[in-house]
């Protein structure tokens, strides 16, 4: 609104009508009296947050009053925000807002979720109500500095300084403090009687078995995680009571694995089993533990085991080695580990979005690093790897120009397979090295398409790439790489043939073979 003259007003009046007239005996006195006491109120209440500060400064003589540290931080902001709630519910009595009809119940609701932030010294309440037992969280005053806090917040809980703290909470406290000596107690039982195990040492393998054992037994990985995390801090941690090997059983309670299959890798790299809601299990993430006799015998004792799995070696024959046999304890389920086996294949086959590494060798020999510009617009290139400057006098095996020469000189295929077979070692744990690239490729994506992410990774032309894979040669550009058994994690050789010299020849080559891609050129020429 706007205050003006009454001879002005009686011109707009006669000019335009409306009404009502407001003068000055249309001021509400109720609302002037709480206006006014407001803003008396925040020019008392900087004084008053300054007297408080002095009177905590000084020290305190006598009994006093415990205020919450946060609260006592933040009251002058507290109390300012009561004072504008006030003023502006006297600004709202008439129940409209800017024109609009005020919601009462809205507005309701919003001062109850305020109040319940914004409380005063609600900070030191314990759950049941109480003065909370933690002195950290709470400061004594003085009753002179209670006083002024209590001008602005009638409604906060008090607490003088001879009020004794909640004693459900120092039953409770008592109970956890000696929960928590009993925690460590036992986790120090635990590691003293299993330390090996704890510590991960002096592990058993299936594939380098024990000379001196016959048995050895298998427990979830997940369970030792746990363990570990409760020995290590028992008073943040619960202890764990129980072993649930029925995880790494079928529905029918039988073995998910071959002896043969868990010899592959170290027994860390074994990978156990959940149950599927269709009820064929699949590979978990958390993998199996091998564990020794004795240790056994200690597990048995300090926890609650459900299911014992059990492998046994049987000497068949004293003279040929060979005749060893290995019995499981439960034993195979063959109907649910060939519909394991199938799901695998299938899940290898079924994935999009997974990452493969491709290899570049020329002569029988990696390539360390690619000396070539990389053409990075293929959003499917996961990983970048940083070139490094050739040695002097080393020539780029990829761009070997020399007299002018543009004879494509093809692979020796029988070389580059022998090749292949030597080098690669498949592992679970794939580690990259220089020269390699990672891509995310699909199975439903074909070789073709496969082959464009390489020319942008290599800058290498699809009509100059040799791929294969575990000695496989890949040549059908319209198989798909599930087809083709190309599956996570797999390793692809690449060998290329030297490009021709003619950049602009190849890019028109290109357009012609691949106008669906809308191919627009290698982006070589100039290099």
């Amino acid at each position: 609104m706007k205050r003006i003259s009454e001879y002005a007003a009686n011109i707009f009046y006669s000019r335009y009508g409306g009404g009502p007239r407001l003068t000055v005996k249309a001021l509400c006195k109720d609302c002037v009296v709480e206006r006014c006491r407001v803003l008396r109120l925040k020019n008392q209440l900087n004084e008053d947050y300054k007297a408080v500060n002095n009177l905590l400064k000084s020290t305190m003589k006598g009994d006093g009053f415990w205020v919450g540290k946060s609260s006592l931080r933040s009251w002058r902001q507290l109390a300012l925000e009561q004072l504008d709630e006030q003023d502006g519910e006297a600004e709202q009595s008439n129940g409209k807002i800017n024109g609009s009809t005020f919601n009462k119940d809205e507005s309701k609701e919003e001062k109850k979720e305020e109040e319940e932030e914004l409380n005063f010294n609600e900070d030191i309440l314990c759950p049941h109500g109480e003065l909370s037992i933690s002195e950290n969280e709470r400061r004594l005053v003085s009753q002179e500095a209670w006083s002024k806090l209590q001008q602005y917040f009638p409604k906060a809980p008090e607490f003088p300084s001879y009020r004794e703290c909640c004693s459900q909470c120092k039953i409770l406290e008592r109970e956890g403090e000696e929960n928590e000596a009993l925690h460590k107690m036992i986790a120090n039982e635990q590691k003293t009687s299993l330390p090996n195990l704890f510590q991960d040492k002096n592990r058993p393998c299936l594939s380098n078995w024990p000379e001196d054992t016959d048995a050895l037994y298998i427990v979830s990985h997940f369970f030792l995680d746990e363990w570990r995390k409760f020995v290590r801090k028992p008073a943040r941690s619960a202890p764990v009571s129980s072993i649930g090997n029925a995880a790494l059983l079928c529905p029918h309670g039988g073995l998910m694995f071959t002896f043969p299959s868990l010899t592959k890798e170290d027994s860390k790299l074994c990978q156990p089993l959940e149950r599927r809601e269709g009820g064929w299990p699949t590979a978990a993430h958390n993998n199996i533990a091998l564990i020794w006799p004795s240790e056994w015998q200690m597990i048995q004792k300090l926890f609650v085991v459900d299911k014992v799995i059990k492998i046994t070696r049987i000497e068949v024959g004293d003279v040929n080695p060979s005749q060893t046999q290995y019995i499981s304890e439960p034993s195979l389920c063959p109907d649910c580990r060939e519909g394991l086996l199938c799901q695998q294949q299938r899940d290898l086959r079924e994935y999009t979005q997974a990452t493969i590494y491709v290899h570049k060798v020329v002569d029988n020999k990696k390539v360390m690093k690619d000396s070539a510009p990389e053409l990075n617009v293929s959003s499917s290139e996961t990983e970048e790897d940083k070139e490094e400057a050739k040695p002097d006098g080393e020539k780029d095996p990829d761009f070997n120009q020399s007299n002018g020469s543009t004879k494509r000189q093809k692979t020796s295929q029988q070389g580059y397979v022998a090749y292949q077979k030597q080098v690669i070692r498949r592992s679970t744990r794939h580690r990259k090295v220089r020269g390699e690239k990672a891509l995310l490729v699909s199975a439903n994506q074909t070789l073709k398409e496969l082959k464009i992410q390489i020319m942008h990774a290599f800058s290498v032309a699809p009509f100059d790439q040799n791929l294969s894979i575990d000695g496989k040669i890949l040549n059908d550009d319209c198989a798909t790489l599930g087809t083709l058994g190309v599956i996570p994690e797999s390793v692809i050789l690449l060998k290329a043939d030297e490009p021709i010299a003619d950049y602009a020849a190849m890019d028109d080559v290109m357009q012609v073979c691949m106008p669906e891609e809308g191919f627009k050129g290698t982006g070589l020429l100039g290099h």
